[in-house]
């Protein structure tokens, strides 16, 4: 006998098809405004509807903060890293773009896409 049941289909995952993003505060750079700045990039990828996964805040004595965080986006297969503004990334969106992410600011409100792709399973910054 053909069982003929309807097979229940699981429920939607409304993260699924977010694009991934991460967020980068350098307290060097926001000073006493670092944990303002945290909750403005955070609140800044919700608002674009990123699936936002964490914001990383790098201590004090990480010797390249911005490879550091290159090498957490890559970790984390995420597409978009955004920041308070570009003294974040030593004023150089290229840092990020040709590591294979999009890079998005808060102030004033930007968006630098990806001028490379990132390879699969390989740390950013690498060779």
């Amino acid at each position: 006998m053909t069982d003929t049941r309807a097979i229940a289909s699981p429920p939607p995952n409304p993260l699924k098809n977010k694009t991934k993003a991460i967020a980068f505060v350098r307290s060097e750079v926001s000073g006493p405004d670092t944990p303002r700045h945290a909750a403005e990039v955070q609140r800044h990828a919700l608002t674009l509807g990123y699936q936002h996964l964490y914001t990383v805040r790098p201590p004090a004595d990480v010797g390249d903060p911005i490879r550091n965080v290159l090498s957490i986006a890559a970790g984390l297969e995420v597409e978009v890293i955004v920041v308070f503004d570009l003294g974040h990334v030593d004023n150089q969106p290229a840092l990020v773009c040709d590591a294979g992410f999009d890079l998005e600011t808060v102030c004033p409100q930007g968006t630098w896409t990806r001028s490379a792709q990132p390879k699969p399973g390989a740390e950013a910054g690498v060779a």
